[in-house]
């Protein structure tokens, strides 16, 4: 048997250089936008001739009297009739439309009455004199829910159309979400919470004093000052599934018990009772919603559990050391103090809590007394949970307790909220903290799963999507 021929070594492909292969991108990529503004305008342009048909009640080419005799919901400008039979297409105007895909020019159908007027029509596609469509004013929004910039927005937003959206349309768009802001607070509770966290957020707004001035363009303003404000929060927690949702909010400027009162007796109003499952507040203790917790009832066996975060806080405060202690020292002595008091709440029952704490008293009383007095003092207070736990497990539930012990799930609401008031610096009206608010409970879902009936749809359709 001869010997099989040996295989010649197969060569390589040749290399393509980096400018080659993005030259080449590039132009697939500007065949595949202009492939897709022709199937955008294609479809915008389809959509408004179905709805003339349908508005007529004929197809093209038709005759007027064939179709059937109705009102046709669009008077003419000069008679004021309104019948389908006196109207027919007159032709087209253009206008630009801006969407996510691409920027395009679409024919607009006219209609004319047989006396010689024209029909003003309304039409679902595309709103008058709007030239961003619904799609670009959507993302816009979810940009700000997460927290760009308006310059980087608009950077965004541009990657495909190639065009730019004025920053003064991109806050009109957004503002625009406080309408679903008001939504959200008003009407029935649509899910009771059976687990509410309360904290406030400050942030800076820009408030007019009465005075005004001119600009350098030689523009007359109002003169502003910027004052803090706070944005008291009411956060809902399932601790069956760990669901956490916005349930409320109130703008006040401080936290005392006259503005905790408003909210927490509107969430009375909506429905937050003992009665419909709402069986805890967690809080961080401040003595002005202490005093509104007791003014506003909520029904029998309600709880309240003051927040561990806070309260390990104010005992690492009160560590003193010793005299001479270096920094570091004293560093590691709040450390080593703070690991001991966390084991107290390492379990659900109330007794076990308190040994724990006697336990850690006895170790540190004679080195850091203000510490554990400070414990000793909040301790009670911290104990709510180990009771909620209790009788969730009477019922047959099995509650999670960390999200019980804590304000600390709130963090995620605040960190969101503290970034937009970073991105706008101060905010300059009360609607704009209201949309801030409404766009970041969207588009980070922390909106609520079950809300009052049509309140959101609706609210959204008028104010996000027709507008």
């Amino acid at each position: 048997m001869g010997k099989v021929a040996r295989r010649g070594q197969r060569g390589k492909a040749p290399t393509v250089n980096g400018a080659r292969r993005r030259a080449a991108q590039r132009a697939v990529q500007a065949a595949v936008q202009q492939r897709v503004g022709e199937v955008v305008r294609q479809a915008v342009e389809a959509a408004l001739e179905a709805e003339v048909t349908a508005l007529l009640g004929r197809e093209r080419y038709t005759r007027r009297r064939a179709a059937p005799p109705r009102l046709l919901g669009a008077a003419c400008s000069r008679c004021g009739l309104d019948w389908t039979w006196r109207g027919y297409r007159d032709g087209h105007y253009t206008r630009t439309l801006l969407t996510l895909l691409a920027a395009v020019e679409v024919r607009v159908p006219r209609l004319r009455c047989c006396c010689g007027g024209t029909i003003p029509l309304a039409f679902a596609t595309v709103g008058r004199y709007a030239r961003g469509w619904g799609d670009i004013q959507e993302r816009a929004r979810e940009l700000a829910g997460l927290c760009l910039s308006l310059e980087d927005a608009r950077t965004v937003l541009a990657w495909t159309s190639g065009q730019p959206v004025a920053g003064s349309t991109l806050q009109a768009w957004d503002q625009q979400a406080a309408a679903v802001a008001e939504a959200l607070r008003q009407g029935p509770l649509g899910r009771v919470p059976p687990v509410v966290l309360l904290d406030g957020l400050w942030l800076k707004l820009l408030v007019e004093t009465g005075e005004r001035f001119q600009d350098r363009q030689g523009r007359d303003r109002p003169r502003v000052r910027c004052e803090r404000v706070v944005l008291l929060v009411a956060y809902g927690v399932d601790p069956v599934s760990g669901e956490r949702w916005l349930v409320d909010w109130e703008r006040a400027d401080r936290e005392d018990q006259a503005s905790w009162q408003r909210l927490l007796e509107r969430l009375q109003a909506r429905g937050l009772h003992s009665a419909a499952g709402f069986t805890l507040f967690v809080h961080d203790g401040g003595s002005g919603l202490d005093a509104a917790l007791n003014e506003v009832s909520f029904g029998p066996g309600v709880l309240r559990q003051r927040c561990v975060f806070h309260v390990l806080r104010t005992v690492r405060a009160a560590v003193r050391g010793t005299a001479g202690m270096t920094r570091e020292a004293k560093r590691a002595r709040r450390r080593e103090v703070l690991a001991a008091a966390r084991t107290i709440w390492d379990t659900t029952e109330r007794e076990t809590c308190r040994r724990r704490f006697q336990q850690f008293a006895a170790i540190w009383r004679a080195r850091e007394p203000d510490a554990v007095a400070a414990l000793e003092r909040a301790l009670e207070a911290t104990l709510g949970y180990c009771t909620a736990v209790a009788w969730a497990r009477e019922r047959g539930d099995t509650w999670a307790p960390h999200y019980l012990r804590t304000t600390s799930a709130l963090e995620r609401v605040n960190r969101a909220l503290r970034q937009k008031a970073r991105q706008v610096g101060a905010f300059h009206a009360e609607q704009a903290i209201a949309a801030a608010v409404a766009l970041i409970a969207a588009h980070r879902h922390l909106a609520p799963t079950v809300l009052p009936a049509g309140a959101w749809t609706d609210s959204l359709e008028e104010a996000l999507l027709v507008a």
